[in-house]
C-alpha cells in the first residue's frame, strides 16, 4: 500500500503513521492494552536467470514477551498443502471437522493450540479471512533479525497488498482476540513491552 493510504489507514483506526524509511515500508501503529500492533509491508525481491520477481505481503504484527515455548501455523489449506501432507507433513487435529479439513495446524504444543483454537470466535474469525497465515515467530516480522529469548511476535501476513481499510481492521480484530485467548493462557507476560 503507498505511503499516503498507510497514513489514511492510521486516521481510520485512530493510530499512529510512520514514515517509511530505508527499505522498511510505511507503517500504521496502533496501541492494543500493552501491546503495539503495526500495519507494513514487506517486499521481497527473487532473481532468477536475470528476471526480478517482486512479491508485497501484508503484514499485522505484535511483539510479545513470552513465559514458555509455544510455536504455531494456521493458514487455510490449498493444493500444495494438501500434496505436503500426503508426503509426511505434520498437522494437527482439534476435533472441529470443517475446521480441520479446511486448515493446515502445525504447533510444538498440541494441547496448547487445541486450546487456542476451540475459541469459537478464533475460528470464526478463522474462517471468515481468506488467504491469511498465522504465526508465532521468533524473527523480527517473520524474515527479519533473530528476537532476543522471551520475545516472540504473533504475525498475521498475506500474499497480497490489501488496501481493504476494513479487511485491515479484521486483521486487528482477530490478533487482538488471539492476543487475548493467549494471554488467558498465560502465554503472554502482563508487564508492558
Amino acid at each position: 500500500m503507498k505511503p499516503e493510504k498507510w497514513n489514511n489507514f492510521a486516521e481510520y483506526i485512530n493510530g499512529e503513521f510512520i514514515k517509511e524509511h530505508n527499505w522498511h515500508s510505511a507503517k500504521a501503529i496502533k496501541k492494543y492494552k500493552d501491546h503495539i500492533v503495526v500495519f507494513d509491508n514487506h517486499i521481497a525481491y527473487q532473481t532468477v536467470n536475470n528476471t526480478t520477481t517482486t512479491q508485497i505481503y501484508t503484514r499485522v504484527t505484535i511483539p510479545i514477551n513470552t513465559n514458555y515455548e509455544f510455536n504455531f501455523e494456521v493458514y487455510r489449506r490449498s493444493l500444495l498443502s494438501s500434496i505436503g501432507k500426503l508426503f509426511g507433513m505434520q498437522d494437527i487435529e482439534i476435533g472441529h471437522t470443517k475446521f480441520d479439513r479446511d486448515f493446515i495446524i502445525k504447533s510444538n504444543n498440541g494441547f496448547k493450540i487445541k486450546q487456542l483454537l476451540n475459541n469459537p470466535e478464533v475460528r470464526q474469525s478463522l474462517e471468515q479471512l481468506k488467504g491469511i497465515y498465522i504465526t508465532t515467530s521468533k524473527k523480527e516480522g517473520i524474515w527479519g533479525k533473530k528476537l532476543p529469548k522471551g520475545k516472540t511476535e504473533l504475525t498475521l501476513y498475506t500474499y497480497d497488498d490489501i488496501t481493504d481499510f476494513e479487511m485491515l481492521k479484521a486483521f486487528y480484530d482477530l490478533l487482538t482476540t488471539l492476543t487475548d485467548k493467549l494471554e488467558s493462557m498465560d502465554y503472554i507476560k502482563s508487564e508492558a513491552i
